[in-house]
């Protein structure tokens, strides 16, 4: 076994360790290592649905205005270095290698136990700083309040949509997750809020207006018209009109995510940041966020999508209809994990598609497929295939030239099948290695 694969072993190790939530602890692990952090000018995302695309949206954006960006997302699909990009390049493995080693002897040295995504913080802010980043985009991992990158202080806060996911962490109302993820918003320091659930607009405007912090709001400072099923939209903002704005992403819920990021650019712009409009436009036709309503296959025609919640799946069967039409039933394979809705999610799915392969996503805490054969059983024809390689095998055998096949559940369950896309392209990564 090479030293990477021995050093990432042990990382993932960390694993074990679960979540821990008190931000004292990044603190005083960002404190050992020179408080990377705060050289950081940052924007800083949480919500419940988009906030990957929003954030990829807006490093694109940034990008071909000639900035040179940090972006951090996660979970990761394929390689744990696509969660740390700069100028859209993965941090080399080499690299990698290198800030994980040096985090771990200091880590170890001071007798500090963390866990796997505080490291994978601490990594990213080191990095960011240390390769002068013009600016991070960073996404929270669950919640907001408590995660673990909300240490930074951000030039500028962004919420996207909310909606019920994560409810053991997060609460079980809509006010109480909005609350969460409110927490990011930082006293003095604006905020873009892309949330149109009363209850959701009332909790983070509440807070951003304790903590004089100046909002924009979706539908009142800004709104959009789309063009679906053409990927296309009108923007309408406080300082920018932009007419037929060409989006490089299917669906109408990504035309939402991109006034989010645009209504984001504008309050950038606010703050003296070069952005103009063919910056806005190039970035968000030339965008590109796997796994997103993604088709990896024409012929027959395979579609990727992360969605994992109720509200990512209404997203999906939206993008469907206009896509490819209110009655095309894909063949679907789906796995999940076991403390998502899953119940919820197969009453959803089961009318809108031919029949199910079931799946096991092996990562966390994946829940067992045959749990799900009833939910589905009721809706359309359903089987287990456990081993989620031989179910896209198995499925893809079967398919006909003009047949549609859909796979999702889980963003685990995307990350083990997208390799076998990949090797039918030559390609190792979903995006392009610093150097390669």
């Amino acid at each position: 076994m090479d030293q990477l694969s021995k050093t990432l072993d042990w990382l993932y190790s960390l694993e074990a360790r679960g979540e821990i939530y008190k931000l004292e602890r990044m603190e005083a692990a960002l404190e050992l290592i020179g408080n990377p952090h705060r050289k950081l000018r940052a924007v800083h995302i949480a919500g419940t649905k988009g906030k990957g695309s929003v954030a990829a949206m807006l490093d694109s954006c940034l990008r071909q205005a000639g900035y040179r960006t940090g972006l951090y997302t996660k979970p990761h699909l394929v390689n744990l270095a696509e969660r740390t990009r700069i100028s859209g390049t993965e941090i080399p493995a080499a690299l990698m290698l290198h800030y994980i080693e040096r985090l771990r002897a200091i880590y170890d040295r001071a007798g500090m136990a963390l866990t796997f995504f505080e490291f994978t913080v601490a990594m990213m802010f080191l990095y960011f700083a240390e390769e002068n980043v013009d600016i991070a985009v960073v996404e929270t991992g669950l919640g907001g309040r408590l995660d673990s990158t909300n240490v930074v202080t951000p030039m500028l806060s962004v919420i996207t949509p909310i909606g019920f996911d994560h409810m053991e962490y997060l609460g079980h109302t809509i006010a109480a997750i909005a609350g969460e993820k409110g927490g990011i918003i930082k006293n003095n320091v604006p905020v873009v809020i892309g949330a149109r659930d009363p209850e959701a607009r009332l909790a983070l405007t509440s807070i951003a207006g304790q903590r004089g912090s100046a909002v924009r709001l979706i539908d009142r400072d800004f709104s959009f018209d789309s063009q679906a099923p053409a990927h296309r939209m009108d923007y309408h903002g406080l300082g920018l009109e932009l007419r037929d704005l060409e989006l490089g992403l299917a669906g109408p819920f990504q035309q939402e995510n991109a006034a989010i990021a645009v209504a984001t650019l504008e309050a950038l712009r606010a703050q003296g940041w070069r952005m103009d409009e063919d910056a806005i436009r190039k970035g968000l036709r030339e965008i590109y966020w796997p796994g997103r309503f993604d088709i990896v296959s024409k012929r027959p025609l395979v579609i990727l999508d992360c969605a994992h919640n109720e509200m990512s799946i209404a997203a999906l069967l939206e993008t469907m209809s206009v896509e490819l039409g209110p009655d095309v039933k894909p063949r679907l394979i789906f796995g999940c994990q076991s403390a998502k809705e899953w119940a919820a999610m197969a009453a959803m799915l089961g009318p809108r598609v031919r029949d199910v392969t079931l799946t096991r996503a092996k990562p966390k805490s994946p829940l067992e497929p045959e749990e799900l054969v009833a939910h589905f059983a009721a809706h359309c024809p359903a089987r287990v295939e456990r081993d989620s390689m031989r179910a896209i095998e198995r499925v893809i055998s079967e398919l006909t030239p003009n047949d549609v096949a859909l796979v999702t559940g889980s963003v685990y369950l995307i990350g083990e099948v997208y390799p076998y896309f990949l090797t039918l392209e030559g390609r190792s990564g979903l995006f392009p290695e610093a150097g390669a």
